[in-house]
């Protein structure tokens, strides 16, 4: 099929014909070669058949084994592109790609496409997050082609999120704890004490959310050290809810605690953990109503433990296909990174597996299963 259904491939010796056609126009390859940027050009299947001599080094790459005749997910290892309906811009996640949607764009309508593109990328079983922005641009020769332009901008976006959303919530929560130290001097003596237990939670979150950016920012560049200890289920739960009781999305809202368990204990990093459990609380209570409420639980799975947290509303497909991508958000411009952190955390640093379900039957439970002791401890 062509560049319109599932990309069916076209053979390499067709591959090496598109090449040679192209590095025969000496002024093209020259022009193109001699760019500090990433270029690469895409016969109408979206396959390789050039790139510059940028690319191969920066990524440190064998033009025969690792460019020509792949598609460009494929070069950064994006874990959508290993699957069995052909690769990269085949599965039904890569419909939100902004790589495929800058290529059918500028096929489709023959100018220059530009698109940021988030890619998950694994490699020797690392995982991490690439932001790249993509510039397609149609040209002809004997056949009709895109030169791509790739842009890496993942360490641009990375800082400018977390400082944002830290900013953010910062202000926010400063904000809250301010307006209570307003109310103290006109408050009776049996509100005072109440309204400070408030202004002490907040700033506790204030330190907290100082903490949680230190933390990301080593997560995000190898660095965070995980220190394992044996905890009590039932005294994380509870620690748990009273952290989040006070907190701005909490507010009118509920948590039932759900623990079955049964005294159980496991050897985890208790910060991190809290803190994946925190984003998810955060994310379900951002999700209800006022008077609504969601279930927090710890379930016995034999070696292992599940943590999960339920709300009865229902993420939509579109979102549900993109929910663990940094900076993905349906919550608005400042927001964007808890379920990222949720899947960092818990998985690279506890060694714990993270997901989701959500149907419009039974809602959405986010959870992470984590095993009673993490290998090699």
């Amino acid at each position: 099929m062509n560049r319109n259904g599932n990309l069916v491939r076209e053979p390499f010796e067709e591959i090496l014909k598109s090449r040679i056609e192209i590095t025969g126009i000496q002024y093209i390859k020259d022009i193109l070669s001699s760019l500090s940027s990433v270029i690469c050009i895409l016969n109408d299947r979206n396959q390789v058949v050039f790139s510059n001599d940028t690319m191969l080094e920066k990524y440190n790459l064998d033009l025969e084994e690792h460019v020509l005749g792949v598609r460009p997910g494929e070069i950064f290892n994006c874990v959508n592109a290993v699957n069995d309906t052909g690769g990269c811009g085949t599965t039904e996640k890569c419909e939100y790609c902004g790589a495929k949607t800058a290529f059918d764009q500028a096929w489709k309508q023959s100018k220059k496409v530009v698109r940021e593109c988030k890619i998950t990328s694994q490699k020797d079983q690392e995982t991490f997050q690439l932001d790249l922005e993509i510039t397609a641009t149609p040209i002809e020769f004997e056949k009709k082609y895109l030169i791509v332009s790739i842009e890496d901008i993942t360490e641009r976006k990375r800082k400018a999120l977390l400082e944002r959303i830290f900013f953010h919530d910062v202000l926010n929560i400063a904000g809250g704890l301010s307006g209570i130290l307003e109310l103290m001097p006109v408050l009776s003596d049996d509100k005072k004490e109440k309204y400070l237990e408030i202004a002490s939670s907040l700033t506790e979150q204030i330190i907290d959310e100082i903490q949680g950016q230190q933390q990301m920012m080593k997560a995000e560049l190898g660095e965070l050290q995980p220190h394992f200890a044996p905890i009590k289920i039932d005294r994380l739960l509870n620690k748990l809810t009273d952290q989040v009781r006070f907190h701005v999305v909490a507010h009118e809202k509920h948590t039932e605690v759900v623990n079955q368990t049964t005294d159980r204990e496991i050897v985890t990093d208790q910060t991190l953990l809290t803190r994946v459990l925190v984003n998810m609380v955060k994310n379900a209570m951002e999700a209800i109503p006022s008077g609504a409420s969601i279930v927090l639980k710890a379930k016995d799975r034999g070696d292992s433990v599940r943590f999960s947290v339920f709300n009865n509303t229902y993420m939509a497909h579109d979102v549900q296909m993109q929910i663990f991508q940094r900076s993905y958000s349906t919550k608005g411009h400042n927001r964007g990174i808890g379920t990222y952190s949720m899947k960092l955390l818990g998985e690279r640093y506890l060694r714990g597996v993270v997901g989701f379900s959500s149907t419009e039957a039974k809602g959405t439970t986010f959870y992470i299963d984590l095993p009673d002791t993490p290998q090699g401890f």
